[in-house]
């Protein structure tokens, strides 16, 4: 399996087919608007975002299937970042599922099927919203920052976007685009346990869904199947279930 030069990425833009697991992320990569590394056997390929999401394409065979796992998902396999694999195709699923130390979940992909952004979020005058920088980029800590899908600040803040909630100069919430392509955006979001129940997620979500309007791109929302808390905040926005797909890692 061959590790592809980033000179060869913008040749795989047209190869990246809609799917349930969506095509942002993958985008993301070939359009050269986030890191990540592409792979390529033959007529197979996969993507692997800086996040740790990686996404198949092509007749994807046993052999490339098994080469993946020796490099990616075997236990005797060493990785520099996590390796999440997406399917929704059940060829994968059924090779995967019969491979030792591997653990299948299921994520949901929301999509907004509104015409133009809505503004219903007040939130306390104790709190206020501004726009990420490089202090906020460099000092938040959580588990889903935009450290959690950018490489740098200089890459973030020349492709990316964000919002945060502060308090008493604090960071207590943020949104911002985990994934960006030419025509879509992917929205993480994260409140500090704090100050949760208060509507701040809900308001800077909300700025990110504007933004994704003021750029012309389509707002996306993505999640585990098992955070219901944000499925609820999903659907609150005006977002709606599209598709769901099985996560393959060790």
């Amino acid at each position: 399996m061959l590790k592809l030069n980033q000179t060869s990425y913008k040749s795989i833009i047209q190869q990246i087919e809609k799917t349930p697991c969506g095509t942002v992320y993958p985008l993301s990569i070939a359009e050269m608007n986030q890191y990540g590394d592409i792979y390529k056997e033959r007529d197979s390929i996969l993507l692997w975002h800086y996040c740790g999401f990686a996404f198949l394409y092509g007749a994807c065979d046993d052999c490339f299937l098994e080469t993946i796992y020796n490099m990616f998902l075997s236990a005797d396999s060493s990785l520099s970042r996590r390796f999440i694999l997406f399917s929704a195709n059940q060829k994968v699923m059924t090779f995967f599922q019969n491979k030792q130390d591997i653990v299948l979940g299921k994520r949901y992909n929301f999509e907004y099927p509104l015409e133009k952004a809505s503004s219903r979020s007040e939130i306390s005058s104790d709190y206020q919203i501004c726009q990420f920088n490089q202090k906020l980029f460099d000092s938040i800590s959580g588990r889903i920052t935009p450290r959690f899908s950018w490489r740098d600040t200089s890459e973030f803040l020349n492709h990316g976007m964000g919002y945060c909630v502060m308090y008493k100069e604090k960071t207590v919430s943020w949104a911002f685009s985990a994934a960006v392509s030419n025509d879509e955006l992917d929205i993480g979001i994260e409140t500090v346990s704090d100050h949760r129940h208060m509507g701040l997620g809900f308001a800077v979500a909300e700025k990110m869904i504007q933004y994704c309007f003021e750029q012309r791109k389509r707002p996306i929302w993505s999640c585990d199947a098992n955070n219901t808390a944000s499925q609820k905040i999903a659907e609150k926005l005006g977002f709606v279930k599209s598709s769901e797909y099985i996560t393959i890692r060790r």
